[in-house]
């Protein structure tokens, strides 16, 4: 009868603790937010891996019995275009953390949710910007390129707790493809233009869904 007891005690809790758990914060309805100033953005890695693993195998046959040693492995390769982009970036003296700080400030001063709510500093809750990855795509059918931007957004309140984050890329369409890899390269101006419709594709994305949540 202890056990009985013992799990029927559990089983109150539990149904206890899910029934008064917190909703999700709206955040629509919050008073003030600001952005952290101090955007992250990570390196190009030296090499990438294989979506595609490569199997080999050896065979033999012992009188009528058949040994097979199969391995797999993933191969890497030299992630040169990607690395030729930084390097583009830091002899262009572009700092990417800048042009997203800029995009993401001017987006959310002239969001219709947003703008009254959002402040340079002492918000309630403050948001935080990471880019975990940018690269160079190439267009299907041309040789015009684009870039490929990643941005993780997280919300944070006074207490350091998290209460909302999302991950977001820019869909690339046909019309963003302006430029090909030689100007992205060598032209200041249409790797800054490039960069800044990346950027201002996943800003808007990140507040929309903001929005919604």
């Amino acid at each position: 009868m202890k056990y009985i007891y013992q799990i029927l005690l559990i089983c109150i809790v539990t149904f206890f603790t899910a029934c008064s758990s917190k909703q999700e914060l709206n955040l629509n309805e919050i008073n003030s937010i600001s952005l952290n100033n101090q955007i992250i953005v990570a390196g190009v890695p030296q090499t990438y891996r294989s979506p595609v693993s490569v199997g080999l195998g050896i065979g033999g046959f012992t009188g009528h019995v058949g040994i097979g040693i199969n391995t797999f492995f993933t191969p890497e390769f030299s992630n040169n275009e990607d690395l030729r982009l930084q390097d583009s970036y830091y002899k262009n003296n572009i700092l990417l953390s800048n042009m997203i700080e800029n995009e993401f400030k001017f987006q959310m001063k002239n969001d219709e949710v947003f703008k009254n709510k959002f402040t340079p500093f002492g918000s309630d809750y403050t948001i935080y910007l990471y880019v975990p990855k940018y690269s160079l795509e190439n267009a299907t059918f041309s040789s015009k390129v684009q870039i490929k931007m990643t941005i993780e957004l997280k919300v944070i309140d006074k207490f350091g707790k998290i209460i909302y984050e999302d991950k977001k890329d820019n869909i690339l369409f046909s019309d963003n493809y302006i430029y090909n890899e030689s100007e992205i390269f060598y032209s200041k101006d249409a790797l800054i233009k490039a960069s800044n419709l990346a950027i201002r594709q996943v800003v808007a994305r990140l507040i929309l869904d903001m929005k919604k949540n």
